[in-house]
């Protein structure tokens, strides 16, 4: 809980058992003071979240009490069954914060400071096929994290910058109230927005969503690389993702690039290998911004990449995306995929021999499956190093952000049941070692001295 939280939980445990404790209440309108003024300065401050309803509703309630008790002492049953079930009381009303707190993002373990700027894409020949404006050219929003100099004074990055439209969009997707994902927009990452980038040039990895994600949604993973000495791209896949905002303007997902959910497996394979089209170009339009230098896109931040170092990096139908671009495309040097979707791949993608290191992590529901199977032929029809990952306990949610989200996670369906902070550690364990290996050439111990026990990893080695 947030400090004017706790405060508010506290002073209210006061108001229930001082009376209890002591038989009698204290001078009238302290206590009620006390309570609203908290209320008061902590909706200010911090602000309001719904699981503090109930505790505000509490806190007000006994401030009224407080002063129109005509009764100011207690006799003893009373202060019985106030010592009893007052407590009790109060435990479910604070109980929802608890469950539900802000989320707070795990520390980067790498040296380096962040900064962060987001800015929009336009392609400059693809025809938006899907939304509201088919046939303009699209746009993507794309966040880069780079290694800084941050002032002292200077105020981090909340997670999501489109938290109003992100969040209730998703929690519609989850079949949850509007308001449900309120709390994170206190979230703070540990990114400064428009901070000095630091000279040198750093590995590049870009990072691709799945359908109905969004760029800040492994925010986690990405922190924890520019941390150690990378720039991170992260796409917001137009009307893939979940929401975004482009020019002040609220852009949604698209359901029917879909297609008819009752049509054959043939009419539902070329939608996905569409849409999944679609989001390589969005990745190869970054590369070739980063390739462009300071003359493109992202002007001075060009300087801290290195475009002869990439590292493609993608979960569900971002990492089918980013396994099509490294398939096809020399600039990839190296490519991870966190439950790749690749089932729907044209044959003529998946055709291509792979010449770059993969790595795949794989969560239960993700395992021994069609997909699985296709993907398994890519790894046979190789010819370079595979990392074959199996996370047991682990649900595809767990490849996110997600296991910060609330202490309840699994309980709600929201993620797999292994531990919020060993799946971090994995996660963390495998991305970064991954890339430090292929692009930083730091070595392979990171990759090769795995001791989870919740983790199976084969090496596939066909070079």
């Amino acid at each position: 809980m947030r400090p004017l939280e706790s405060y508010l939980v506290m002073a209210c445990a006061v108001a229930v058992l001082w009376p209890a404790l002591f038989g009698t209440r204290s001078r009238r309108g302290v206590i009620a003071a006390v309570l609203v003024g908290l209320v008061v300065v902590q909706w200010q401050v911090e602000g309001y979240r719904w699981p503090l309803l109930l505790l505000y509703v509490v806190a007000v309630g006994m401030a009224v009490g407080d002063v129109v008790a005509v009764e100011r002492e207690l006799p003893w049953p009373r202060r019985v069954g106030r010592f009893l079930f007052g407590p009790l009381g109060l435990l479910v009303a604070a109980a929802p914060a608890f469950l539900f707190p802000v989320p707070e993002l795990p520390v980067p373990s790498g040296p380096l400071q962040i900064g962060t700027q987001t800015i929009t894409l336009r392609h400059p020949e693809l025809v938006e096929e899907y939304g509201e404006r088919p046939g303009s050219r699209r746009r993507i929003n794309v966040q880069i994290w780079y290694p800084a100099h941050v002032e002292e004074d200077a105020e981090p990055q909340v997670w999501s910058p489109d938290i109003d439209y992100v969040g209730p969009a998703l929690a519609r997707r989850h079949r949850l109230p509007g308001f449900f994902f309120n709390s994170a927009r206190y979230t703070d990452t540990h990114s400064y927005p428009d901070a000095a980038v630091d000279e040198g040039g750093f590995p590049l990895v870009v990072y691709s969503h799945g359908w109905e994600g969004f760029r800040t949604n492994s925010i986690a993973q990405v922190e924890n690389l520019v941390s150690q000495g990378y720039v991170v791209i992260a796409i917001d896949h137009t009307h893939i993702a979940v929401a975004t905002v482009i020019d002040g303007e609220p852009v949604y997902i698209d359901d029917g690039a879909l297609g008819d959910p009752e049509a054959d497996v043939a009419v539902r394979q070329q939608a996905e290998a569409a849409i999944i089209d679609t989001m390589a170009e969005d990745i190869r339009l970054v590369l070739d911004e980063a390739e462009a230098g300071a003359d493109g896109a992202f002007g001075e931040l060009a300087a801290a990449m290195d475009p002869t170092s990439v590292g493609l990096w993608g979960h569900g139908m971002g990492g089918a995306a980013a396994l099509q671009v490294c398939l096809t495309d020399e600039r990839c040097d190296a490519v991870a995929g966190q439950d790749p979707k690749v089932e729907f791949l044209p044959d003529a993608v998946l055709a291509n021999t792979a010449t770059k290191p993969m790595l795949f992590m794989r969560s239960d529901p993700w395992r021994d499956n069609d997909n699985d199977a296709v993907l398994r032929g890519v790894v046979a029809r190789s010819g370079t190093i595979t990392y074959w990952v199996d996370v047991r306990g682990a649900d595809s949610s767990d490849f996110l952000t997600t296991p910060v989200v609330s202490p309840i996670a699994p309980q709600l369906g929201m993620r797999g049941p292994i531990d919020a902070n060993r799946v971090i550690v994995i996660n963390r364990r495998f991305i970064a070692g991954f890339f430090d290996r292929f692009l930083l050439g730091t070595g392979s111990a990171a990759l090769d001295t795995v001791d989870f026990s919740e983790v199976d990893v084969e090496v596939i080695d066909r070079r």
